[in-house]
């Protein structure tokens, strides 16, 4: 594992653009139009930087999978950080959708865990020519191994069901559960202890 820097950008909005390209909550956010690709792009370039400036950004040995993941109250947002935002609404949901996403992720945030010190994971993901390797393990293994060492818990969400059963097999478990009104779109908020053991 290694810590990404400025010049993995590219590599690692590939890999979340791969990785994310089917998920529920993403394509519930990101207008499908002639112009989804490159609204993918903006929004994991925007989670790129976002992770960065909090040391949190890992690849894999081989720069195929990436998981970004940093301490939920390390560093407030500052007027950059803002500003980045603003562009994402204009880059990635289009002005007609600007305040249905706005309400959706505000409805998301209101049922995450708060007021508690955790880890947050954002995004864990592989490029589809490593779908199958060990890269998705390796990332959960570094996830966990920063749990225990920083002594917190790991929280994270997914709009997957197969996900959540997946997550619950590596010692994570549900502490919320929100139907969206959205389609049949449902959010899973998980956490796994710190103290949770650490597979080899």
């Amino acid at each position: 594992m290694k810590r990404a820097t400025q010049s993995d950008k590219e590599k690692v909005i590939k890999i979340i653009c791969e990785a994310f390209d089917k998920n529920p909550h993403i394509n519930a956010i990101i207008k499908n139009d002639k112009k989804r690709i490159k609204r993918m792009a903006a929004l994991a370039e925007y989670a790129f930087e976002f992770g960065l400036r909090r040391n949190g950004v890992c690849l894999t040995d081989d720069s195929l999978g990436v998981v970004i993941i940093f301490q939920n109250n390390k560093m407030k947002m500052n007027l950059y950080e803002y500003w980045l935002q603003l562009c994402l609404i204009f880059k990635s949901f289009a002005l007609s959708r600007a305040f249905w996403v706005s309400k959706l992720e505000s409805l998301i945030k209101k049922n995450r865990a708060s007021n508690t010190d955790f880890l947050y994971l954002w995004f864990l993901g592989v490029a589809n020519d490593r779908l199958g390797s060990n890269n998705a393990r390796e990332l959960m293994k570094y996830a966990f191994r920063l749990s225990h060492d920083k002594n917190l818990p790991i929280y994270a969400e997914t709009s997957l069901k197969r996900n959540n059963v997946i997550f619950k097999r590596f010692g994570f478990e549900d502490y919320n559960k929100l139907k969206t009104g959205y389609s049949d779109l449902t959010m899973w908020f998980m956490k796994r202890l710190a103290n949770h053991l650490i597979f080899a």
